[in-house]
């Protein structure tokens, strides 16, 4: 049995460990979540001290130190650093979302520091970098050329566009879905457990609902040919988007055309975030809108059908072809696969991205129930279904058994593997230094 080592440059929590550690064999009572007479009464005072784990891993010792700042000189085994994790150590974001305004000055940081240590550690350098979002860094911020080539890179792209081999390039699907649940600063993680009593909810509104927050692209296409349709069970909800600061110079100025679509939307189908009091969800921080989500969007329809990006549009639409990344799924996807929902993305990607993954770990795939390319192109399908209640009934019980095993299986593979520990137990290059 072989023995690794991994230094993790973070200040200790239990969410941490499951975010990075997922899959290992140990006791959770040796996870520990606070300690006596230092942050007992208050998870938000930082453990500075170094914190030790250790697991077992497909047959494979794991020793885990986190030790923050410390420790950069050791050479016997692996340094794991976060891009995310770190923004939320230093105070700069709130919660686990993207932040695209502080991306390159932080980003720069990083690289300059982690540069300067790998001339040390060589290939022993762990950047972890899960953004969530449709760039391919390596391209959108000059990583392939400037990041040390013996900095491995753990990102939630499965390929880069880079057009040479990329060795040091690495998708890790578990922790990619696991950065969704821990650290729990969006709530995704109570998501979970709400579908244990949203699955008895049988008095919705409408059968279909397209759940819209910025108006713009194909979200503006989708709107269109739903109010054309004049289906009273297919609806469209906009929910409110307060400061417009943070959004993209394509809706900071709506057109004419785009007025008027929004005045067609019907009054009581407009989310509004602000509201008097016990009513008022706060502003557009990203745990606020996962909050309202939770809450107020899952009781509408049976059916959501749910803007997730398509690698493959994304190039068609953009100038940027390279900077585009094969990342497909968000928050949209995972909020209601762990809630167990019927939903519909706009593009079949996203349906072929989990069956592929689930694929590759030998887990249970259930046919979905609509063969489709874009929704767009199937909505006249979409709109006949819902006049026939029993083809109705019998697709949103497909829908139904489709979502809840992928919530099933999924949940289970996080659970028995880990995309990153696997990296480590087969990195040939460092294990001499890491066999003990």
């Amino acid at each position: 049995m072989e023995k690794f080592k991994i230094y993790v440059h973070h200040y200790y929590t239990y969410e941490l460990f499951w975010l990075f550690f997922h899959g290992l064999e140990i006791e959770p009572d040796n996870v520990p979540t606070w300690f006596r007479n230092y942050n007992r009464w208050n998870k938000n005072i930082k453990v500075k001290e170094s914190v030790i784990l250790n697991g077992i891993y497909k047959n494979n010792k794991i020793e885990i130190e986190f030790c923050n700042e410390k420790n950069w000189d050791k050479t016997d085994g692996f340094h794991l650093f976060d891009y995310s994790i770190k923004l939320l150590e230093d105070g700069l974001v709130s919660d686990r979302g993207f932040n695209s305004n502080l991306m390159v000055e932080t980003n720069n940081k990083n690289l300059d520091f982690l540069n300067s240590k790998a001339k040390v550690l060589n290939n022993k350098i762990h950047y972890h970098y899960i953004d969530w979002e449709g760039h391919d860094p390596y391209i959108m911020e000059g990583w392939y050329k400037r990041m040390s080539s013996k900095i491995q890179f753990f990102v939630d792209e499965e390929t880069t566009s880079v057009k040479e081999k990329v060795p040091n390039h690495h998708f890790v699907f578990t922790n990619l879905i696991w950065s969704f649940i821990y650290p729990n600063t969006l709530g995704v993680r109570d998501y979970y457990f709400f579908g244990d009593y949203l699955k008895y909810k049988n008095d919705y509104k409408y059968k279909i609902n397209v759940p819209i927050r910025r108006m713009y692209g194909d979200k503006e296409a989708m709107a269109n040919i739903v109010l054309k349709l004049n289906n009273p069970t297919i609806s469209v909800t906009q929910s409110s988007f307060g400061d417009e600061n943070q959004i993209t110079p394509d809706t900071h100025k709506p057109t004419p055309y785009r007025k008027e679509l929004i005045s067609k939307i019907p009054k009581e189908n407009f989310i509004q975030k602000r509201g008097y009091g016990i009513h008022d969800w706060g502003g557009e921080w990203n745990s606020n809108n996962m909050n309202e989500n939770m809450w107020k969007m899952f009781g509408i329809s049976e059916v959501c059908i749910l803007f997730e990006h398509s690698p493959t549009r994304d190039r068609i639409l953009t100038s940027r072809f390279s900077a585009v990344g094969n990342n497909f799924i968000t928050e949209k996807s995972i909020s209601h696969i762990l809630v167990g929902k019927p939903f519909i993305p706009f593009y079949k990607e996203t349906i072929d991205f989990y069956n592929k993954w689930l694929t590759t770990y030998g887990k249970k795939v259930i046919e979905f129930p609509l063969e489709y390319d874009c929704i767009l192109d199937k909505m006249d399908y979409i709109d006949n279904l819902t006049y026939d209640e029993h083809k109705w009934n019998e697709f949103v019980e497909k829908l139904k058994i489709y979502v809840n095993n992928l919530r099933t299986q999924l949940i289970e593979l996080i659970h028995e593997n880990n995309s990153y520990l696997d990296y480590v137990i087969s990195d040939k290059s460092s294990k001499p230094l890491s066999i003990l």
